[in-house]
């Protein structure tokens, strides 16, 4: 975790600082580049771009280009991101460029350090990438603000045009030269971003579906012989054996329950849990191996240009789908096990009521959670395969990578709320059996004692904002 804990960090402000070599490696092959490129037509540095790129041309017009390209791809629409998103985009981006892009001077890649450092984030819309050649838009719109143009939320979340900001920290506008600004703007480091910062919330939230279930299990009186890591052993799954040892340490001193058999979502917590396990790992790997890497086109490699495929995402998408697919596996899992709560069947009081008939108790929540449910299948659908094809047919596949990643945010979101959701009911049901819980009782801490009849709501919405405390700083979206 340690890289995605490095962006998480720097998306909630964390300054960052880089040796003087890395910036004398990016002079040195600068130099390389400008020495190859000049004799030879070379994409994106002295020729047009996508469609375009037939089109030689003129060394006088080099520098025009590079205002008229980022002016161009500024392209985005839709809500703003969160600055945590933003902030992450602008430091992944800063390390692939020093990983190895060439065509950039090192200035350009501090004035995007100054920026993180100062806290000036630039505004960018929602919708604009395919993830294909690289996220071109929204790192057009951070671009823009390097240049005097465009909007930025300041430290104290004040929005005032770029300009403003460069003027109140003494910073002047950059001027491009030739490639900088496809250097800018041509990597799939941004939706690389998003998917690291919701690989961090999904391993905290991993963390909260275990601690939440072993109370839901406590409470229903459940068996714990299927979730003893000997009996899950020799299904030959690594991860389903390790969310039985997680679960295990919780359970294994107290008694058998009396049902001879649980519903699954009791009993098979350790394979359907470690199935969304299995997808974490494999997503987290992934993002390990991109953010050591190098996206960007062209590249140089030992001193030969090539113009390359490295800016696509599909890896990426594909990672972010079958998060997808694992997250809303555990939403509805988790519906179901609220539900047995709910039901004469978990031995339970009806609905969690203190008087059944006159008084509903927690009938609703499901309810509720059949809707967080059926949004969650919706947004679970497959990115991967989505290509609309871009750029008159020159990019006729792209990945949809950034949409991808940022639906993986929104479904943590829905799966914090469905946890929150099982949450209170086995809060309640704590009460109702006069069940001491060191979770549930450092929650009841922080229910309002000026008032006693909360809406369901409202003990839901406190529910969230405690798991959050649990977590951290959390990305609301």
């Amino acid at each position: 975790m340690s890289h995605i804990s490095e962006i998480w960090d720097i998306s909630y402000g964390k300054d960052i600082t880089f040796d003087d070599k890395v910036f004398e490696d990016l002079e040195e092959r600068n130099r390389r580049f400008e020495s190859l490129a000049g004799n030879l037509i070379v994409y994106g540095y002295n020729t047009g771009l996508g469609p375009l790129s037939e089109k030689k041309l003129s060394s006088d017009s080099l520098e025009d280009f590079q205002i008229n390209i980022i002016r161009t791809h500024a392209s985005s629409t839709g809500k703003p991101l969160p600055v945590p998103l933003v902030r992450g985009g602008m430091y992944m981006r800063i390390k692939h460029i020093l990983s190895g892009s060439v065509g950039i001077r090192p200035q350009i890649v501090k004035r995007l350090i100054d920026f993180l450092n100062l806290k000036i984030t630039p505004i960018v819309p929602e919708f604009g990438s395919v993830g294909a050649s690289g996220d071109l838009s929204p790192y057009s719109h951070i671009a823009l603000t390097l240049l005097g143009e465009g909007w930025v939320h300041l430290k104290n979340g004040n929005k005032v045009p770029s300009i403003v900001a460069h003027r109140m920290y003494g910073l002047e506008p950059l001027k491009l030269k030739p490639r900088e600004a496809l250097a800018l703007i041509n990597g799939y480091t941004f939706s690389l971003s998003n998917l690291g910062l919701a690989l961090y919330e999904l391993r905290k939230l991993y963390d909260l579906t275990i601690r939440i279930f072993t109370i839901s299990w406590k409470v229903v009186g459940g068996r714990k012989s299927p979730l003893n890591p000997d009996a899950v052993s020799p299904m030959n799954d690594k991860f389903a054996f390790e969310v039985s040892k997680n679960i295990w340490k919780n359970i294994k001193d107290h008694k058998e329950g009396d049902r001879v058999q649980d519903p699954y979502s009791l009993r098979c917590f350790p394979q359907v849990v470690g199935a969304f396990l299995r997808a974490l790992k494999f997503s987290e790997g992934l993002f390990n191996e991109l953010y050591a890497g190098l996206s960007d086109n062209p590249i140089m490699v030992n001193d030969k240009i090539y113009s390359t495929g490295n800016f696509h995402g599909q890896a990426i998408s594909l990672a972010a789908d079958t998060l997808a697919n694992a997250i809303t596996t555990l939403i509805g899992f988790t519906d179901r096990r609220v539900s047995f709560m709910l039901s004469e069947k978990s031995g339970l009081p009806f609905v969690l009521s203190d008087d059944p008939g006159r008084d509903s108790g927690y009938m609703m929540i499901q309810t509720s959670l059949a809707s967080l449910f059926a949004e969650s299948k919706i947004l679970s659908t497959p990115y991967s395969f989505q290509s609309a094809p871009t750029g008159i047919d020159q990019e006729d596949w792209v990945p949809m990578s950034f949409g991808a990643t940022l639906r993986v945010l929104k479904l943590a979101n829905i799966l914090l709320k469905t946890l929150a959701a099982e949450f209170v009911c086995g809060y309640k049901a704590t009460k109702l059996l006069g069940i001491e819980e060191k979770m549930c009782q450092e929650f009841e801490k922080t229910l309002p004692q000026y008032r006693k009849n909360l809406s369901l709501y409202e003990i839901w919405n406190l529910a969230e904002k405690f798991l959050k405390s649990k977590v951290g700083n959390w990305i609301e979206w």
